[in-house]
């Protein structure tokens, strides 16, 4: 008898271990959500995916180049020889757009959402305009967006 309460004991404290544990999984992600994030000090950098500075030489006329910073995705174009920054994310429903040079438009492929150069969206779904970034050259050529 005395085995029984022993395992007994036993059982519940490894179902207690695992269902803490458990809960512990699923409550780190809920708490990571409601800390609101420190703001981050430092430059706004342009980099592509693997996290190395785009150069302000690198984009070309008419081109354009979609890249990370601080801010979430973001395209760059160069128009008239200035550096044109706006999130590439569609305000609708999160979707990166594409610059189209020769219509000179933002497009979302997910419902034909069309921004004009300054970002205002001009046709499709989406609610508001793409939000719109500064943009300055540091010494070295790095983008860096405010």
């Amino acid at each position: 008898m005395d085995e029984n309460i022993s395992r007994r004991s036993f059982l519940t404290k490894l179902i207690g271990v695992v269902f803490g544990a458990t809960g512990i999984l699923f409550a780190a992600p809920v708490v990571k959500y409601l800390i609101p994030k420190s703001s981050e000090g430092g430059e706004n950098i342009f980099t592509n995916a693997d996290g190395k500075p785009i150069l302000e030489n690198e984009i070309k006329e008419g081109a354009s180049f979609t890249g990370l910073s601080r801010s979430g995705p973001t395209i760059i174009i160069r128009r008239g020889g200035k550096l044109r920054a706006l999130s590439a994310v569609c305000t609708h429903l999160g979707c990166l757009v594409k610059w189209v040079p020769n219509e000179d438009v933002f497009f979302c492929p997910c419902h034909a959402g069309k921004f004009d150069v300054n970002g205002a969206n001009i046709s499709g779904p989406p609610p508001v305009p793409l939000a719109a970034y500064n943009v300055e050259t540091a010494n070295d050529g790095r983008i860096l967006l405010s």
